[in-house]
C-alpha cells in the first residue's frame, strides 16, 4: 500500500518506538512514507512499552464521522480521521458575499488532492515518522459536539476536541471557534510511551480558488509559502521552488532497498519525494521516504522503504525544506486568500514542502501543492486565520493579535513608499464605488482625478522639455565646436571655457533632467495604483460594461489592451522631444514610440486583469488630452506674414522685364 505525505528526515529509530498502526489503513489522507516494522522491531516495540510505568490505555475504536461548522462568514468540515479540516467555504468578509470564479460557493481547500496529500491540520512529528503516519490515519474521538453540524452566531463559542489513545500513545487536538470571527485557537499534544512530543500541524496544501482558470502569464493564481520574522523580514516563496526536483532514477535495487540518481543528493538532506508520470502530460506524487545510507558521491541512496509504483526514470526531490529563524506567523495563500498560523510566541523554526501535479491535457500547466508544517503548543493556544487577503480586515486583526498580518499583502520592493499611499487610495476607491455603485467606474473617475491633480507636474515637465528641444541644435553645434578645440587645447583654452560657460547657461534654462524629475514624482502615485488594483479583493467578480463582466480578469475580448497600446503611443509622440539628426536617435526613438507600447501590450497587458488595463487606459487618455492642452498653452508664437498687398507691388511689370531682358 502506498504511504504518502509531509516528512522530515527522522533521526531517531522510530519504527522501535511505537507499535505500527493496529486498525486497517484504506487510502491515506496524510500519511509519511515509512517502512513497515519488521519482526525484530516488533519483539523490540514490546520491550520498549512493557518499561512504560502506566498501563498502556485501551486505543480508541470509533467509526469515522464528519462535522461541519457554519459561521456567518465561513463553512467547514472536519474528518475525525486524522483530526483535519477536509473542506473551508468562504461565504462572505463582513462586507462583501465571497464567490468562486465560476459563481459557486468558494471552497479553499482542493478536494481531489487532499486524498493524496493529506489535509489541513494534519500532524507532523519531526523525528517520529511511523507515529506521524499512524496518527493522521486514525479516526478520532469527538468531545464536545455528539450533533453533526454546529451553527454559531456571532458571539458564540464552540470548543471542539479530537481525542486517541493506543498502547503507548495519547493524541489531542482542540479547536475553538467564535461565530464572529475569522480566527480560531488550536492546540495540540502528542504523548508517546511517556514523552511528550515536538508537535507540528501542516496548514496546506495550498489554499485558493481552485476554478480560477487563470494559469499563464504574468498575472496568474500563483501557490505560495509565506513566512514572517519577529525582526520584520517578510519570506515568501512559489510553490514551484519548493522542494523542487533536482534529479532522476536511473538505477533500482528492490531487495536493498538502493537507488541510484544522476545528480548527487545534498549531504544535509535526509528525506527525499518521489516523482513520478511522464513529465509533460501528467505529473504525480509517487511517495517520501528516508535516506538511511549513502554511497558513490552522494548518489545511492539506502531508503527505509521503495514507495509502491516507484520506477527508473522518476523524478527526486527534497521531502521538506526546513527553515529556521524566528517566525511571528507562517502559512500558505494564493492571490486572494491565505491560511495562517500565528504562535503565542515566535517559533525557531518551520517546514515547507511542495508538490507538482498536472493531470491530462485539460490542465495547461502543472499545479504546486505548497504546504507549511508550524510547530503548535499544548497550553498555549495558536491562532489560525483562514480568508482574504483583504486589507482593512487584516489591518483589524493586526492590531486584535499584536502580529503583522497586513505584511501578507505583497507591496513590492518600494513598500515604504506604496503602503501609505495606498491607504489614500482604498477609502477613495471604494467611496466612489459605493456612490456609481460600479467599481470600474470608480476606477475611470479616481484616475482622471489623479492625473488632473498632477497637471502642474506634466505642464512644468512639458516646458523644461521644450525647452531643451529648442536648444538642442545650439548644444550639438557647441559640442562640435568643442570637439575641434581639443585637439589643441593649450591654445584653445579661453575659447573652451566659454564654450563651456555658454552650455552652462543652457543646462540652467533647459536641462532635460528638469523634465524627468517631476515624472520621477509621479511614479509612486501610479505605482501604488497599480499593486492596489493588482490585490484588491473589490475587482474579484466586479462588472464594469458590456464584455467586462470581471474587473479580476483579462479582457476575453483584448479590447481594452489594445485602446491602451495605441493610447501608450500616441502619449509618447505627443512628449516634446529634442530634434534629432543622428540615425540612432531616430531608431531609439521610433522604439520608444511604437515597438516598447506593443511589446509591453503583448507581453504584459494581455493577461492582465481588465481593472489594471482600464486604469492604464484612462490614465493615457487623459493624459494625452493634458498633454495636447499643454502643448497648445507652450506653443511657441508664429511669425506674422509679410503684407500681401506689399508683395504685389513689388512684383514686376512687363515693362521692367522687358528692360532686364
Amino acid at each position: 500500500m502506498k504511504r504518502l505525505g509531509l516528512m522530515q528526515a527522522p533521526a531517531e529509530p522510530t519504527a522501535t518506538e511505537m507499535p505500527p498502526a493496529q486498525e486497517p489503513a484504506p487510502t491515506p489522507p496524510a500519511p509519511t512514507m515509512t517502512a513497515p516494522a519488521k519482526s525484530e522491531d516488533k519483539k523490540s516495540v514490546a520491550k520498549t512499552t512493557a518499561t512504560v510505568a502506566q498501563p498502556a490505555p485501551p486505543q480508541t475504536q470509533v467509526a469515522e464521522r464528519d462535522l461541519i461548522i457554519d459561521t456567518p462568514f465561513w463553512r467547514a468540515k472536519f474528518s475525525n480521521r486524522g483530526a483535519v479540516a477536509t473542506s473551508w467555504i468562504i461565504k462572505q468578509d463582513g462586507t462583501r458575499q465571497i464567490t468562486a470564479a465560476n459563481g459557486n460557493p468558494l471552497e479553499l481547500i482542493p478536494q481531489d488532492e487532499i486524498k493524496q496529500l493529506g489535509a489541513p491540520f494534519r500532524y507532523r512529528i519531526p523525528w517520529a515518522a511511523e507515529l506521524t503516519y499512524q496518527l493522521n490515519q486514525a479516526n478520532f474521538q469527538i468531545e464536545g459536539a455528539n450533533e453533526s453540524e454546529i451553527a454559531l452566531k456571532p458571539g458564540e463559542q464552540r470548543e471542539i476536541t479530537f481525542t486517541y489513545q493506543a498502547p503507548g500513545i495519547t493524541a489531542r487536538k482542540t479547536f475553538k471557534f467564535d461565530g464572529g470571527k475569522f480566527v480560531f485557537d488550536t492546540t495540540a499534544e502528542v504523548v508517546a510511551n511517556g514523552e511528550k512530543k515536538n508537535v507540528e500541524l501542516v496548514l496546506g496544501p495550498r489554499i485558493g480558488d481552485a476554478t480560477n482558470a487563470q494559469t499563464g502569464g504574468s498575472y496568474a493564481n500563483h501557490y505560495q509559502a509565506i513566512a514572517y520574522t519577529k525582526e520584520g523580514s517578510r519570506v515568501q516563496v512559489d510553490g514551484a521552488q519548493i522542494t523542487h526536483q533536482f534529479a532522476k532514477i536511473t538505477q533500482i535495487d528492490e531487495a536493498t532497498k538502493r537507488i541510484q540518481i544522476d545528480k548527487p543528493l545534498a549531504s544535509d538532506v535526509e528525506g527525499i519525494k518521489i516523482i513520478g508520470g511522464d513529465g509533460k502530460n501528467y505529473i504525480s506524487l509517487v511517495g517520501f521516504a528516508r535516506v538511511t545510507e549513502r554511497e558513490g558521491n552522494n548518489q545511492t541512496l539506502t531508503l527505509d522503504a521503495l514507495p509502491e509504483g516507484v520506477q527508473v526514470g522518476n523524478g527526486v526531490g527534497q521531502a521538506a525544506d526546513t527553515l529556521h529563524n524566528s517566525y511571528a506567523w507562517a502559512g500558505v495563500m494564493d492571490h486572494y486568500f491565505s491560511m495562517l498560523a500565528i504562535p503565542p510566541q515566535a517559533v525557531s523554526q518551520i517546514a515547507l514542502s511542495s508538490v507538482q501535479l498536472r493531470n491530462g491535457e485539460q490542465q495547461e500547466v502543472a499545479q504546486d501543492y505548497p504546504s507549511v508544517a508550524v510547530p503548535v503548543d499544548s497550553q498555549a493556544s495558536t491562532k489560525i486565520f483562514i480568508g482574504p487577503k483583504d486589507r482593512e480586515l487584516l489591518i483589524r486583526l493586526s492590531n486584535e493579535l499584536g502580529a503583522n498580518l497586513e505584511d501578507i499583502i505583497d507591496y513590492g520592493m518600494f513598500r515604504a513608499i506604496v503602503r501609505p499611499i495606498v491607504a489614500i487610495l482604498a477609502p477613495a476607491l471604494d467611496g466612489l464605488g459605493n456612490i456609481f455603485k460600479n467599481y470600474g467606474w470608480a476606477i475611470v473617475a479616481i484616475t482622471a482625478v489623479v492625473n488632473l491633480l498632477l497637471f502642474p507636474l506634466r505642464w512644468y515637465s512639458s516646458k523644461k522639455m521644450k525647452q531643451a528641444a529648442k536648444h538642442q541644435p545650439r548644444i550639438k553645434e557647441l559640442q562640435e565646436k568643442m570637439k575641434k578645440l581639443k585637439e589643441n587645447p593649450k591654445a584653445s583654452q579661453r575659447e573652451i571655457e566659454a564654450i563651456q560657460r555658454e552650455q552652462m547657461e543652457i543646462m540652467k534654462e533647459a536641462n532635460p533632467m528638469g523634465g524627468c524629475l517631476p515624472m520621477l514624482l509621479q511614479m509612486p502615485i501610479f505605482w501604488s495604483f497599480f499593486i492596489f488594483l493588482t490585490i484588491s479583493l473589490d475587482m474579484r467578480h466586479a462588472h464594469w460594461l458590456l464584455w467586462v463582466k470581471d474587473l479580476s480578469k483579462p479582457d476575453p475580448l483584448h479590447i481594452l489592451p489594445i485602446i491602451m497600446c495605441v493610447t501608450m503611443i500616441a502619449s509618447t509622440a505627443l512628449m516634446p522631444q529634442p530634434a534629432a539628426a543622428d540615425p540612432s536617435m531616430k531608431m531609439q526613438r521610433t522604439l520608444m514610440t511604437w515597438v516598447m507600447p506593443i511589446m509591453l501590450t503583448w507581453f504584459f497587458f494581455l493577461s492582465a486583469p481588465s481593472g489594471l488595463v482600464l486604469y492604464w487606459m484612462v490614465s493615457n487618455i487623459v493624459g494625452v488630452a493634458i498633454q495636447l492642452v499643454i502643448n497648445k498653452m507652450t506653443a511657441e508664437p508664429q511669425a506674422q506674414p509679410a503684407d500681401v498687398s506689399k508683395k504685389k507691388d513689388k512684383k514686376p511689370t512687363q515693362r521692367s522685364r522687358n528692360v532686364e531682358a
